[in-house]
């Protein structure tokens, strides 16, 4: 039997396809929640039936700095404890594109294998269906050999202990974040080792299967969940709500961004950043940089009270991408508020979201948005029921303002 595993899965690595150290960089882990502690123990059950759902690269993040991030960069120590703070563990996320290291000094996935190595998986875990169906998979593995170096005898036993550390973290994340998780044990170690293109001195201990449970757990959000970052005088109501600010893909008017962000700031709402990337972005000027900390395609509509596009010359980027205009016609269409400075309401034209409605926007957008069957005032700021819009960088706070008043307007 174990035979015909190795024949198999040898046959199956055949078609491997080595990746060229592709470098993912994970948004920064969120250290607050909705959920008690006590909540996410509660509700952790060992789920093997997943939707298609792919993970969110916020999640993976996630998931990452509970098993193996550093929680403290001077010293150096991780979410997990470790005999001598040796960390003799790895991390490798199995993906439907391939096989994933996780780097903790630089909170990235560093791609190993373009292959997806999940069918191989599942032949070595003697064919546990949910191997083959979970969207992700982490692999954690472990050098008893770097252990001993200073335990001696200890290493086999102190990475297997390592791993259930780890496991745990993991798991428990995963509720955090509204995932399933099973761990796997049952699989052949040296054919795993062989797939992963793991070197002779690391050893896997555990698969960890992860994804969107078809059946979610009932948890109930805190009713007053730490929100380190708001302000305690934020205006009743305003401190509960969701917004995201769209940054263009590259060189964003820097003046637009930092202006409106602080402007929300200062009711107390802490906006995310999206984009097309995570990657540190330039704007017009090209000294002032953001971080994105959210991807556009994970955006969900029902996450968010008001979705605000930021102008600039990468903007037009936006216009062509199917993504983009999805998202706005599904935020209008559910009521959001959707606004838009400078040159990004023609977003909202090409979106079709804006016939027989008022808008503002720059020159240069005013005949794509009357094309449009849109109303084009030539004034500073325009609201029109859930759609505001503003005609340049200078009337960024008023925007802002604009956008907190319909924000207040939704909380009566």
């Amino acid at each position: 039997m174990k035979k015909n595993i190795i024949f198999v899965v040898v046959c199956l690595c055949s078609v491997y396809v080595f990746a060229a150290d592709e470098i993912i960089r994970l948004p920064e882990p969120k250290l607050n929640g909705s959920f008690s502690l006590e909540q996410i123990i509660a509700a952790r059950r060992s789920v093997n039936e997943f939707t298609d759902e792919q993970l969110k690269i916020t999640q993976l993040g996630q998931l990452c700095f509970a098993a193996q991030g550093i929680t403290d960069k001077e010293k150096k120590l991780r979410a997990v404890p470790s005999a001598g703070a040796i960390y003799p563990m790895q991390i490798h996320a199995v993906l439907p594109d391939g096989l994933y290291l996780y780097d903790p000094a630089v909170h990235t996935l560093i791609k190993k294998l373009s292959t997806d190595i999940r069918p191989m998986l599942y032949v070595s875990s003697f064919r546990q269906q949910v191997v083959q169906k979970a969207p992700c998979i982490f692999v954690i593995s472990g050098s008893a050999r770097r252990v001993e170096a200073k335990y001696r005898s200890k290493g086999q036993r102190f990475i297997t202990l390592e791993a259930g550390h780890i496991a745990q973290n993991i798991h428990l994340q995963a509720v955090a974040e509204g995932l399933g998780s099973i761990p796997i044990g049952n699989f052949d170690i040296k054919t795993v080792a062989r797939i992963c293109n793991f070197t002779e001195e690391y050893e896997p201990l555990y698969l960890i299967c992860l994804g969107t449970p078809t059946r979610q757990p009932a948890l109930e959000p805190l009713t007053a969940a730490p929100q380190i970052s708001r302000s305690a005088s934020a205006p009743a109501g305003l401190e509960t709500k969701r917004v995201v600010i769209v940054v263009p893909a590259m060189y964003f008017r820097d003046m637009e961004l930092f202006d409106v962000q602080e402007t929300f700031q200062l009711v107390g709402i802490v906006p995310d950043i999206a984009a097309m990337t995570i990657e540190e972005m330039k704007s017009q000027n090209r000294r002032d940089t953001v971080k994105p900390n959210v991807l556009i395609k994970d955006i969900n509509i029902d996450d968010y009270d008001a979705f605000v596009f930021i102008g600039g010359p990468g903007i037009k980027d936006y216009f062509t991408s199917q993504t983009i205009l999805k998202l706005v016609h599904a935020a209008n269409e559910k009521k959001k508020i959707i606004a838009a400075i400078d040159n990004a309401p023609g977003i909202f034209a090409l979106a079709g979201v804006v016939k027989g409605k008022n808008v503002a926007s720059s020159p240069s957008e005013r005949n794509r948005l009357i094309s449009a069957g849109a109303i084009w005032k030539n004034v500073d700021v325009e609201v029109d029921d859930n759609i505001i819009t503003a005609a340049s960088p200078e009337y960024v706070r008023r925007f802002g303002t604009a956008v907190i008043g319909a924000l207040r307007r939704q909380t009566k």
